[in-house]
């Protein structure tokens, strides 16, 4: 409750250290802010020419285009949370040094940036979405709980790593091993029933307890038309609220520990 209070009575600065980020990312770059959208969707265009069109991959739950968007555009937003945040303190301990607001308003601030800038693709998202497949599910009530969901694990997995990395280096070198082999351990363009027609009941329930896996397929469910009646005989939207909000939630709590635990001490690994 504390940091709550925090967070709401410093939400200006919060604000500024926001517009900061953006203007640093997209005032130099001849295009601006359009990188916002240009970048996920080349990559988008990538894996829809690699995969739908030399490789054949066909799968039922949607067209294959809206399924990789929504997986590209989802995981870009933490992806690219997670590796600017790992080294924000570090690259502005300057400014922690000079100033006397929490540490943990960086990659907070840097979490929201990205924020924003997934919020004009996921309006993109639903803008095709509804021309495609010509409306939008009942669930997209449940949109902006999956964005809280997705922004409390972004925000809680950014505060470990932060605070990891000021202690120890390695971790950025680790975290880029590790986010290309969670990439592809989520249904980002592949089919979920690829993975339940090839393992067995138990190991599928494994895969299916990634957290990732299951806000994926929260987005899918809100935005994509038809995607859920497909996939509920064999997945449950409970189990998938559940998994999903718990692992953020006990991340976040686990960040915020972290910070509590740390934030005497953080100056002293910030001066070399």
């Amino acid at each position: 409750m504390h940091i709550l209070q925090e967070i709401y009575s410093k939400r200006y600065l919060i604000r500024e250290l926001v517009v900061k980020d953006l203007k640093i990312r997209y005032s130099r770059p001849l295009l601006g802010f359009l990188w916002a959208f240009l970048s996920p969707m080349l990559i988008v265009l990538i894996f829809y020419l690699v995969f739908s069109l030399f490789l054949q991959v066909r799968i039922k739950e949607a067209p294959f285009l809206l399924y990789l968007m929504t997986g590209v555009f989802s995981w870009r937003f933490f992806q690219d949370s997670l590796i600017s945040s790992t080294t924000s303190l570090i690259d502005n301990k300057n400014l922690i040094r000079e100033s006397s607001f929490p540490y943990y308003f960086i990659p907070l601030s840097i979490v929201f940036a990205n924020g924003i800038i997934f919020l004009p693709c996921l309006g993109i998202l639903i803008v095709t979405s509804l021309f495609y497949l010509r409306g939008l599910p009942l669930y997209i009530v449940l949109l902006p709980i999956v964005l809280a969901i997705h922004l409390t694990l972004a925000i809680g997995m950014s505060l470990i790593f932060s605070i990891l990395y000021v202690k120890w280096r390695d971790i950025k070198y680790i975290l880029e091993a590790l986010l290309p082999i969670l990439f592809y351990l989520t249904p980002a363009f592949y089919s979920i029933y690829l993975v339940k027609d090839r393992f067995a009941h138990l190991l599928f329930s494994v895969y299916m307890s990634n957290p990732f896996v299951g806000i994926l397929n929260l987005y899918r469910l809100a935005i994509l038309k038809g995607f859920y009646p497909l996939i509920k005989e064999d997945i449950s939207l409970l189990s998938l609220v559940i998994v999903a909000s718990s692992f953020a939630v006990i991340l976040l709590l686990l960040g915020f520990y972290f910070y509590k635990k740390n934030k005497n001490t953080i100056n002293d690994y910030l001066s070399y």
